[in-house]
C-alpha cells in the first residue's frame, strides 16, 4: 500500500504547485476583502466606503469569493473588480461520442486518520443525441486504528432525458436529467460528477478568475468560500480549461479547510474518438 499512497500524496503536491495563484494569506486562509458585486446587476459593485460603482465599457464585476454570511461575492484587495466578461466554457464538438479517461484522488483527513480514494474511468457526452455515461471504478484505503479497504464500481448513464445510476451493489436509481446537461461545461460548480463516495460537495457558480499563468494557455474558472469578513476559508474550487481546444484538463477542490480538509484533484484526458464509441460501451450494457 505504500507506494501508491505516496504516489497519490505526489501528484497533490504537483497540483498545489501548479494552481493559480491564491489570493490572500495562504498560511492563515484569511484575506482582505475590498468591493463587493451588487446581485442585482452584473456590472455594478459596491466599494470600500460603501458607494455603488459600475463597470465601464461593458465590464463586469468579477469578484470570485462567496460569503456565506451575506450570500454575495466579494473581492479581494488583488483582484481585478471590474473585468471582461467571458463565455461559459461548454463542451467542444471534440466531447461527441468520444471517451474522456478520468482519473480522481481524494484525501479525506481526520482525527487519528486519513481516508484515501482513487477512482479511475471514462466519461462519454454525446450533446446532439443528448447521451452520457460514466464507468468508474473506485478503491478506498482508510488508515487509522481501524485500517480497512474497500473497492467499488459504479455506473451512471443518461439517455431519454432520465439518468439511471447502478451502485456497486447492483442498485439502479433513476432521476430527471438535468436541465443543462446538454451541451455540458467545463464549470459545473464542484467535482461531485466525478465522485462516488458519500462526500457532500459545496458548490457555487464557477467565476472567471483569469489565466493559470502568462502563457494565457488555459483559462481558470471556480469560486473560494468564506464564512464572512475576517473568517477563515471553508472550501475552494476550480477547473482549468484548455484554451486552443475548450477541453477541460482538471479539476480541484478543498472542503472543511479550517479544520480536517477533504482534497480532491481530477485529472481528465482528451477526448478520443474510437469509431462511435458511445454505441461502442452502449452495447455492453
Amino acid at each position: 500500500l505504500v507506494a501508491p499512497v505516496m504516489n497519490l500524496v505526489v501528484l497533490s503536491l504537483a497540483f498545489a504547485t501548479s494552481q493559480a495563484i491564491v489570493r490572500g494569506d495562504a498560511r492563515t486562509g484569511l484575506a482582505s476583502f475590498v468591493e463587493t458585486c451588487d446581485n442585482t446587476s452584473v456590472s455594478e459593485y459596491t466599494d470600500a466606503s460603501g458607494t455603488t460603482q459600475t463597470c465601464d465599457d461593458g465590464m463586469i464585476c468579477g469578484c470570485t469569493n462567496f460569503f456565506s454570511s451575506d450570500n454575495l461575492w466579494h473581492c479581494s484587495d488583488t483582484d481585478s473588480v471590474c473585468i471582461t466578461a467571458q463565455d461559459e466554457p461548454l463542451f467542444p464538438d471534440s466531447y461527441d461520442g468520444a471517451f474522456v479517461s478520468v482519473d480522481v484522488g481524494i484525501i479525506n483527513t481526520f482525527g487519528g486518520g486519513v481516508n484515501i480514494w482513487n477512482t479511475s474511468g471514462f466519461f462519454v457526452h454525446d450533446t446532439a443525441n443528448e447521451k452520457e455515461r460514466y464507468d468508474a471504478s473506485s478503491h478506498l484505503r482508510s488508515l487509522s486504528s481501524g485500517a480497512y479497504y474497500q473497492r467499488r464500481t459504479d455506473t451512471s448513464v443518461t439517455v431519454d432525458g432520465t439518468t439511471y445510476k447502478v451502485d456497486t451493489d447492483g442498485k439502479c436509481t433513476t432521476s430527471d436529467a438535468a436541465a443543462d446537461q446538454f451541451p455540458g461545461s467545463a464549470t459545473a460548480g464542484s467535482v461531485g460528477r466525478w465522485a462516488v463516495d458519500s462526500y457532500g460537495f459545496t458548490s457555487y457558480a464557477d467565476r472567471y478568475m483569469g489565466y493559470e499563468d502568462d502563457t494565457k494557455a488555459v483559462q481558470v474558472w471556480g469560486w473560494t468560500s468564506y464564512g464572512g469578513v475576517g473568517a477563515y476559508k471553508l472550501a475552494e474550487h476550480r477547473a482549468y480549461v484548455d484554451v486552443a481546444t475548450g477541453v477541460l484538463l482538471r479539476e480541484h477542490q478543498v472542503e472543511q479547510a479550517m479544520s480536517y480538509p477533504t482534497t480532491v484533484e481530477v485529472v481528465l484526458g482528451a477526448p478520443e474518438d474510437v469509431y462511435t464509441s458511445f454505441e461502442t460501451i452502449e452495447g455492453q450494457s
